[in-house]
């Protein structure tokens, strides 16, 4: 034979919020739906109209016409169970792990060992519908409307249900006591307006070590005499023969610059022919014949070390491990400056609802 098991709100936030119904539904209706946009004047070749889908709805659940009656030992119905429930619709400060968030209660819609949805009460309705004759309310009707919530709104010390710990039954460490609303709206504002100044600072930092790894503004510099002097080209990508080098002009390269994440391989002859010698930034070099004199002897396939004047033509490559590098570093920046953005619109549309 079964046992008659009680529908339950488990509140994972206080065990004094959780609340047993004292007759079950006879029916639990869900509802799901997605959310499509649609224009008027937007029609298929066939004349059907044309939407786009946006996203999925959250679930809901309703119980309708749930009964509350205290006739037979005379307790007031408004006070054993209707107060409690309306609990369940008032905004307290809850603890979020690092901070608090003005909000009603989460539950748990639990019947049996079915664990149907984690909500929040979205809508109650309760009509009293007898009284004895001191006008005590012995006799109520409840309509709830429940809507589906992530576990992102509860503190990591949330209550897990057991059937066997309910209510005051529940002797386990608590989550934090909930604050008051004033005191959890200063909380959340300083939470926000730090996300905001340090979300925009972090992803600023991120993009600037992106760039140490590799920036794709950056440009090769040459210069035609020693120290940064005399004409210069700038050049990113590519492959550069003696017409391509403007002012520099051919044999004419004494100091260069290379920003990091790039490679230039520099040739003594037009067609990228000749003698060569590779070098990988970051790398400035204010005399390519002293470095080249001091550094390339053995390393340069030509026997004549000094390579001052003498650069014909140039291939500049950008290293695939740093562009990566810099790719993702540039990416983890767009996260956290989003972030950032989402705290500052919300830091400053709360300013204008506390205000």
């Amino acid at each position: 034979m079964s046992v008659l098991e009680k529908a339950r709100l488990f509140c994972p936030d206080s065990n004094e919020l959780d609340f047993q119904f004292m007759f079950n539904p006879d029916k639990v209706q869900f509802k799901e739906a997605v959310k499509v946009g649609e224009s008027e004047s937007a029609r298929t070749d066939s004349g059907r109209p044309k939407v786009s889908f946006e996203y999925p709805k959250a679930r809901t659940l309703r119980l309708k016409k749930v009964m509350f009656d205290t006739y037979e030992s005379g307790e007031d119905i408004m006070a054993t169970y209707i107060d409690p429930l309306r609990q369940s619709v008032q905004f307290q400060g809850y603890s979020t792990g690092d901070s608090y968030l003005p909000r009603p209660p989460i539950y748990k819609f639990i019947w049996g060992d079915k664990d149907y949805i984690t909500c929040f009460v979205e809508k109650l309705n309760y009509k009293l519908t007898m009284f004895l004759a001191d006008g005590t309310p012995v006799r109520a009707e409840v309509n709830l409307n429940l809507k589906e919530v992530d576990d992102s709104f509860l503190s990591s010390q949330a209550r897990t249900y057991d059937e066997d710990l309910f209510g005051d039954r529940d002797t386990r460490t608590q989550p934090p006591e909930p604050v008051s609303v004033q005191e959890a709206n200063e909380y959340y504002l300083n939470d926000l307006k730090e996300k905001c100044q340090n979300g925009t600072q972090a992803a600023e930092d991120k993009r600037e070590e992106a760039k140490e790894s590799y920036d794709p503004e950056a440009k090769v510099q040459l210069f035609e005499h020693a120290n940064k002097g005399g004409n210069k080209v700038e050049l990113g990508e590519g492959e550069f023969d003696t017409g391509d080098l403007g002012d520099l002009g051919n044999d004419s390269m004494s100091s260069f610059y290379i920003p990091a994440g790039y490679t230039v391989t520099f040739y003594t002859d037009p067609d990228f022919q000749g003698a060569s010698f590779t070098v990988s930034g970051e790398n400035y070099t204010a005399s390519l014949e002293a470095y080249t004199t001091h550094f390339l002897s053995i390393e340069t396939s030509r026997d004549e070390s000094n390579w001052g004047d003498r650069v014909s033509s140039l291939i500049i490559t950008v290293d695939e491990d740093a562009k990566n590098n810099h790719d993702q570093l540039m990416r983890e920046a767009e996260a956290l400056g989003s972030n950032s953005s989402a705290a500052c619109d919300e830091y400053q549309e709360r300013l204008t609802w506390y205000s």
